[in-house]
């Protein structure tokens, strides 16, 4: 489960990030290890390392600077443990609420479309003192982390309650996805 959790999140990502989410002829890339070979050769073509798939983000139509989907693919297990260190999933739409952007968490968390958050979300929820850090830790502008963050919270939420509820093992699949994540970001830097 937690791998295609993975898989859900990026397709979800990138499909947004490269074509737009509910955009007519919108589809995700292809994440079932098929023609593409799945979450490692994705990760592995997202982070430098072999073939990008079909509908990544590449150097002309990324959104985030020149590596938009190897950022993309940094900022997915750093976004993941914040939520962890946050108090899980429900901690965390707590904190959107308590920001004023409740309608843009519940729409996350429902089975309908999702609303981008304003530029202005992620500085209040997840606070400049974080944003900086993580600038630091990637090597790359603020702001560039502000936008990743944007499109790839949004999607996690959205992933981890495809009922349209925080379910009670949410977090548990959370931190599944996250020790099969690093796994797999531990045998890409080995090859």
């Amino acid at each position: 489960m937690a791998n295609s959790l993975i898989e859900q999140i990026l397709a979800g990502v990138l499909s947004h990030a490269t074509r737009g989410r509910g955009q007519p002829g919108a589809e995700s890339p292809s994440l079932d290890g098929g023609a593409g070979g799945g979450l490692g050769d994705l990760l592995g073509g997202m982070l430098g390392r072999g073939r990008a798939p079909a509908g990544a983000a590449t150097e002309r139509n990324a959104p985030l600077g020149g590596g938009g989907g190897a950022l993309l693919a940094m900022l997915l297990p750093l976004a993941m443990q914040w939520v962890q260190r946050n108090g899980g999933l429900g901690a965390v739409l707590g904190k959107f609420q308590q920001k004023g952007y409740s309608q843009q968490a519940a729409s996350w968390v429902s089975t309908g479309e999702n609303e981008a958050m304003p530029p202005q979300a992620i500085d209040d929820v997840v606070g400049l003192g974080e944003l900086s850090r993580l600038s630091q830790q990637l090597g790359v502008p603020q702001q560039e982390v502000a936008d990743g963050l944007a499109q790839i919270l949004p999607e996690v939420v959205h992933q981890l309650t495809p009922q349209g509820e925080v379910a009670g093992d949410t977090d548990a699949v959370l931190t599944e996805g996250m020790s099969e994540l690093q796994a797999l970001l531990g045998r890409l830097d080995a090859r």
